[in-house]
């Protein structure tokens, strides 16, 4: 079988032009950082600068040619990146396949992410080499997106709205949570949906998305968002349950659509029968807070403040008190920057200034949450612009009685 063929046949790939850029970039942002270079191990940051998820490291050196160091599978790796590529067996091997690093040399690494083994190993293979923490350089890089990653998010958007028509036309009472998000799931794995969500600081452990009912959607749990849900067991403590739906319930859909890696947020409302006034009255709120972020979502703004005025929206309403939360299990920001990774720059939190820059894409996601009754919720992923937001997700965003 000819490899490269059929890898080409069947699994689109990143432009090399596009890397290519990318890795340019990366690289100046090196050399004025003072690095000799950088070797990254999270697969991301590895996938955002050369294609390819295979296993092992990338090298990128402050000028000249970058090279895959690859453990598994090189073959696969060299279809599919158009950076150099070497097996790595082990990184006994690394002080040959680098190019010469003299005492002192500083190479940039993902200090936030590599565990003490790895770094110890790292300096024993490199014993002349001081390590500099590279994250926040590699995050910048990838806050602004290019015309081929906002059309590649524009097909994850799609497949989100193939999965929130299913489960319109799926909901009934007496199906269960995890019945409603099989149907989802499957209509949105016909579209491509790769799965794979990964959050650069923090768990997801098999997360592939929240359909909540009534109740359920206010029960907390240990992830860093408003709405966790009960799940299936202490092993899956969140998501979807065996909860059935009932007359009444409000019904949340917060999927990610990913394709070719890329990653979309969207949260919509849906009702099986009238739900209580509270609820409505609370989604009006949440229509509010997105007409503002539509205008206030702009190059030059800043997340912090638009993270006071949202608050601001949510306080003068009746339901500032479950606004992202209630009690002690709310969660201290609206929206988070979404693209390989489901937090990436910039943020939309309290106390964090962020200037916001045109091309960046965040998801904003206000929620009002009620223990006992339900919750109520809207996602956007936006696309900032020089005089205002566009959001990729373009299902409609009215709470829909089924």
């Amino acid at each position: 079988m000819d490899l490269e063929a059929v890898l080409k046949e069947f699994t689109p790939m990143v432009p090399p032009e596009e890397i290519k850029r990318r890795f340019a970039a990366f690289q100046k942002k090196l050399g004025d950082a003072g690095l000799a270079g950088a070797l990254l191990f999270h697969v991301p940051d590895i996938y955002y600068l050369a294609g390819t998820k295979q296993e092992g490291f990338l090298f990128v050196p402050s000028e000249g040619e970058g090279l895959l160091l690859i453990s598994r599978h090189p073959r696969r790796a060299a279809v599919e990146s158009p950076i150099p590529v070497a097996p790595l067996k082990s990184l006994k091997r690394l002080p040959e396949l680098l190019p010469p690093l003299g005492d002192g040399s500083l190479l940039g690494t993902e200090l936030d992410l590599i565990t003490l083994a790895t770094m110890n190993r790292l300096k024993k293979a490199l014993p002349k080499v001081e390590f500099k923490d590279v994250s926040p350089i590699v995050r910048e890089l990838k806050a602004v997106k290019s015309p081929w990653e906002i059309e590649t998010m524009r097909k994850s958007a799609h497949m989100l709205d193939v999965g929130y028509r299913t489960m319109l036309a799926e909901m009934r009472e007496g199906i269960s949570e995890i019945e409603l998000s099989s149907c989802i799931y499957a209509a949105m794995r016909r579209e491509g949906y790769e799965g794979g969500e990964i959050m650069r600081n923090g768990r997801m452990d098999g997360f592939v998305g929240h359909v909540l009912s009534g109740w359920s959607a206010a029960i907390p749990s240990y992830m860093n968002a408003p709405t966790n849900g009960m799940g299936i067991s202490p092993s899956m403590p969140m998501g979807p349950s065996w909860k059935k739906l009932q007359s009444g319930d409000t019904v949340i859909f917060d999927h990610f659509g990913t394709y070719l890696g890329y990653l979309v947020d969207m949260t919509r409302t849906a009702a099986l029968g009238e739900p209580s006034q509270k609820l409505q009255d609370a989604h009006k709120v949440l229509l509010e807070i997105h007409a503002y972020l539509k205008e206030a979502l702009r190059e030059g703004g800043d997340g912090g403040e638009v993270y006071n005025q949202v608050m601001e929206i949510a306080r003068k309403s009746p339901y500032g008190d479950n606004f992202m939360g209630y009690d002690d299990v709310g969660v201290n920001f609206v929206g988070h920057g979404v693209g390989t990774e489901i937090d990436e720059y910039p943020f939309i939190a309290k106390g964090l200034t962020m200037p916001l820059k045109a091309g960046m894409v965040v998801a904003v996601e206000p929620k009002f949450l009620f223990p006992g009754e339900g919750a109520v919720g809207i996602e956007n992923t936006y696309l900032i612009g020089k005089d205002g937001a566009e959001s990729l997700t373009t299902t409609p965003m009215e709470l829909k009685v089924v």
